[in-house]
């Protein structure tokens, strides 16, 4: 996937620790702290969306899955497999 350049401020605090990241020698760059972040956020809401599916599913299906439904978890499966 192409990568694109963008520009984010971030407050003295986020900022410096961004900088601890990197002088820590755990990450290369601000880019990779940056990039984990997003990446470590993308898989909490994917995980937090599998466990609504699985409440709803364990609850005995009160409900008929809807087509949203359906593509929200086809989407999920997708976006783990372009990793």
């Amino acid at each position: 996937m192409p990568s694109k350049t963008i520009e984010v401020r971030l407050p003295g605090e986020l900022s410096g620790y961004v900088q601890r990241m990197v002088k820590g020698g755990r990450y290369q760059d601000a880019g990779d702290v940056v990039r984990e972040a997003l990446r470590r956020m993308e898989a909490a809401e994917l995980a937090e969306e599998l466990s609504q599916f699985e409440r709803a599913f364990a609850a005995g299906h009160d409900r008929s899955e809807t087509e949203e439904d359906i593509q929200r978890v086809e989407a999920a499966v997708q976006a783990g497999r372009g990793r």
